[in-house]
């Protein structure tokens, strides 16, 4: 009997319920891309320069739910679970086999679709540096038409 005719009924008890992009949701933690509004990768979950980059995401998102793997090191989680019960945040620990590989370890995600971008915090800890350097530069330069006049 083909896959197709058999009852939906049967067909799940025996393959288990179908899931929408399975491995869009192992990637992120069990979150699709879209309902997240910051990550944080393997290489760069111990740097404490992007703890404050996380406080300031708690704080703008009080209704978002921290996920963090499970797989890594309890003192680096112990960091991200004072700051999310500094905010008072919901926070769950992933410890399913599949995250054991994952890159990504923190995500920040809400209950519906957000389409932000950047979500990867270390994008935006690095842009505020450059925006800072930036300001800096423009700062200390003069308008070319305040040369002529001086």
């Amino acid at each position: 009997m083909d896959k197709q005719e058999m009852d939906p009924h049967v067909q799940n008890g025996l393959y288990g319920t179908p899931e929408l992009n399975p491995e869009e949701k192992h990637q992120y933690l069990g979150n699709f891309r879209e309902r997240i509004y910051a990550l944080q990768t393997r290489e760069t979950v111990g740097d404490s320069r992007y703890l404050p980059a996380w406080e300031q995401q708690l704080e703008a998102h009080p209704d978002a739910v921290l996920y963090l793997n499970g797989h890594i090191d309890s003192d680096v989680l112990n960091k991200y679970m004072k700051l999310a019960a500094k905010h008072q945040s919901k926070f769950t620990l992933k410890t399913d086999a599949i995250y054991d590989q994952s890159d990504v370890v923190v995500v920040l995600a809400a209950h519906s679709a957000v389409h932000q971008e950047p979500i990867s915090i270390e994008k935006t800890v690095a842009g505020d540096e450059d925006s800072q350097d930036s300001d800096n530069q423009t700062s200390s330069k003069k308008p070319w038409y305040k040369k002529l006049f001086s």
